[in-house]
């Protein structure tokens, strides 16, 4: 359609970000505030456009644009151009940020009360460079917008976040930037030697499948390791995730929304896009390594949370654990499994999303986010009981809501893997299967401690939700049962996605 614009899509919160900074904007809290959600409104109908006139039979790349600067391709003679492009797999991810940052900005009023320009700013520079992530054709425009990613995301932890915020957002902005050296050099030798082997230019994605003729097998392990190493902090695997549970308890309740339904799927797709689909042959060789290493993160981040007592650090290594059965559903080698893998990463999303605007309604009452100090919370919030209820049986999978199927498929496409070592995928699944039973008892424990539990003297005349809060958690709770219900209105949007890959893996 022709009124739909890639480029608009990508930039305008860009745009507007730029906009609120200048000084001639009104400095006006309740101004600032109105404008933000009016256009993150709009820009959430625009989204879904792009999926209401998506063609799902499509194979390949759709919406294709290039930006050009005065008639003029970015960088040439270089063979590097700022094309951008969707797929099924980039169009969901895409209305999931442009959705999450929605209902972060109606969440944001009772929690950010100082520097509005600068926080919505921030949130809408965010927003452009997770979409630009997403919908880069080029390596090096994918590394811009994943560079420009970290600086939003320091002055949200910093600026907003607890007195412990700033160094943790130093210490998140600092080894980052040293791991996507990693990710860079490996862009740079995979970008020369193509030149070298192709005598063609070009940072191109799609171009760049890994003809094992022209490219040794030291070179793509090396150039796989680094790409590894540049994803794996933002997943996060075990042994790179201690930022995400810090920084979680320390940021500021709107700003724990954006990391957990933004951040974490970049780095997913970032192994998709990159590990799996440039290097496929290398990638079946790491998978048994990625499928236990998966396995880990479901059973480390799980024992972690029945031993926390802040929501929010418990929160987040269940985030950790869902992101295990992502891994095991990718390294299965099959489309049953990869294509739990990347309705589990929406799934999470969603999911994670909304406790973590369930933890902003009790902080913002309580000013506490401690288990052992909140207690019969549903005797005086029943309307935030009865919507969190439903958001903690999703996220322990339960029939008809929004991760069962997913993590069924996950657990069908690993006990049916492609992998040789059949010993290893049988065991890995049912300590999955089992590690749902382990999920559902801290989940469940968190919603019995805070809401079912004795009352406390001192939360006795809290208020319920208010309107606003109530709508917000009523949309992520109908999302939740319409996509439990209805699964493949989102498979069948990327089920072609998962053709090219696994044709690509030959498998």
């Amino acid at each position: 359609m022709s009124f739909l614009s890639l480029i608009w899509l990508i930039f305008a919160p860009l745009i507007v970000a730029v906009i609120i900074m200048f000084p001639q904007f009104p400095n006006h809290q309740v101004k600032v505030r109105r404008f933000a959600k009016w256009f993150a409104s709009f820009h959430f109908i625009y989204a879904l456009l792009f999926l209401t006139f998506f063609d799902s039979s499509l194979f390949g790349m759709s919406y294709e644009k290039e930006l050009t600067f005065f008639g003029m391709s970015w960088l040439k003679s270089l063979g590097i151009s700022a094309k951008f492009a969707l797929d099924g797999m980039t169009l969901l991810l895409v209305v999931l940020t442009t959705f999450i940052v929605l209902v972060t900005l109606f969440v944001s009023k009772i929690h950010i009360r100082s520097k509005h320009k600068l926080y919505y700013s921030m949130v809408f520079l965010l927003e452009s460079s997770i979409l630009g992530i997403f919908c880069a054709k080029d390596m090096f425009l994918f590394f811009v917008f994943w560079e420009l990613s970290l600086i939003p995301v320091y002055f949200l932890i910093s600026q907003w976040g607890n007195s412990e915020a700033r160094r943790s957002a130093m210490r998140f902005t600092i080894c980052s930037f040293v791991v996507n050296m990693f990710l860079f050099f490996g862009m740079l030798i995979l970008y020369y030697y193509n030149f070298a082997v192709s005598n063609i230019l070009t940072a191109n994605i799609e171009t760049l499948n890994m003809d094992n003729k022209l490219y040794p097998f030291w070179f793509q392990m090396l150039v796989f390791v680094n790409f590894l190493l540049g994803f794996v902090i933002r997943v996060p695997f075990i042994g790179f995730h201690s930022w995400y549970p810090d920084i979680q308890s320390k940021a500021a309740a709107p700003v724990n929304i954006l990391l957990s339904g933004l951040l974490l799927n970049t780095g997913v797709y970032g192994l998709i896009r990159f590990n799996m689909q440039v290097f496929p042959e290398i990638f079946k060789i790491f998978a048994p390594v990625l499928l236990v290493w998966g396995l880990v993160n479901i059973l480390y981040s799980g024992a972690l949370c029945v031993v926390q007592q802040g929501i929010k650090k418990m929160v987040s290594y269940a985030n950790i654990s869902t992101v295990g059965f992502v891994m095991m559903g990718l390294a299965s080698l099959n489309s049953t499994g990869f294509n739990g893998a990347v309705f589990t990463a929406l799934a999470s999303a969603i999911i994670f999303s909304a406790l973590f605007v369930v933890i902003s309604c009790i902080q913002f009452r309580t000013k506490s986010t401690y288990i052992t100090a909140l207690g019969g919370l549903g005797q005086v919030m029943p309307k935030c009981m009865y919507l969190t209820l439903i958001i903690c049986f999703a996220a322990i999978g339960l029939p008809f809501l929004i991760m069962f199927t997913p993590k069924l498929m996950v657990l069908t496409g690993t006990m049916f893997s492609n992998l040789d070592q059949q010993l290893l995928v049988k065991v890995a699944a049912f300590i999955g299967l089992a590690a749902i039973s382990v999920s559902a008892g801290y989940i469940m424990y968190f919603f019995y401690k805070v809401f079912c539990s004795v009352l406390l003297d001192q939360w006795k005349k809290l208020k319920d939700l208010s309107p606003q809060e109530a709508s917000v958690l009523t949309a992520l709770c109908l999302v939740i049962i319409y996509l439990g219900v209805c699964p493949m209105s989102i498979i069948s949007v990327y089920q072609s996605v998962s053709s090219i890959i696994l044709d690509v893996l030959q498998v």
